[in-house]
């Protein structure tokens, strides 16, 4: 039997410590959640996580900003604002299940989704890289708030604003044949 369970990533840290190697880079903010309670500069993590038959299969974490002043751009009269990036980790006996497309469904519809309806007066966006891109590729977010391939050396005017420019032009032009 499959069960999502949804929290704050402080509450959880120690389960997911346990996960070890699975966890690869997010192992570090779990240790620091286990020592410091809080993680810095208003930063949340918010985590769906999957349990198959009552053992912990994977999980989606975003890394939530939407609180985090520093992550608001003015560029040319128009507000961006980064909500954060998206990672996803399943545990290495259970990949390959369909189980990280059922985590990004559900990170985009219970997390994701309520942020980005609570941000319309600004161009909000959310941030996949590497594995994740294919992820939430395929899960309902519309194009224009999602941004990949962030981490560049680019300026923010090419991997921002040309970037989401280009999307909501190619969504304009979809709706015009339809």
């Amino acid at each position: 039997m499959l069960r999502f369970e949804h929290c704050n990533v402080k509450t959880c840290a120690h389960e997911l410590l346990a996960l070890g190697n699975d966890n690869m880079k997010m192992w570090y903010m779990f240790d620091w959640l286990t020592k410091h309670d809080e993680l810095r500069y208003g930063i949340q993590a918010e985590i769906i996580k999957l349990y198959a038959d009552d053992q912990l299969v994977g999980y989606g974490l975003l890394e939530n900003y939407e609180a985090s002043p520093d992550k608001i751009v003015h560029h040319q009269s128009i507000t961006y604002q980064d909500l954060g990036v998206i990672h996803f980790v399943t545990v290495h006996k259970h990949r390959n299940k369909g189980y990280a497309t059922l985590l990004a469904n559900a990170l985009y519809k219970d997390i994701i989704e309520p942020m980005l309806a609570r941000h319309r007066d600004v161009h909000a966006y959310v941030v996949a890289t590497g594995r994740a891109v294919p992820l939430m590729e395929r899960t309902d977010i519309p194009s224009i708030n999602l941004l990949k391939q962030f981490y560049s050396e680019v300026s923010f005017q090419v991997k921002v604003v040309d970037y989401l420019r280009t999307q909501q032009e190619s969504l304009k032009r979809l709706d015009l044949v339809i």
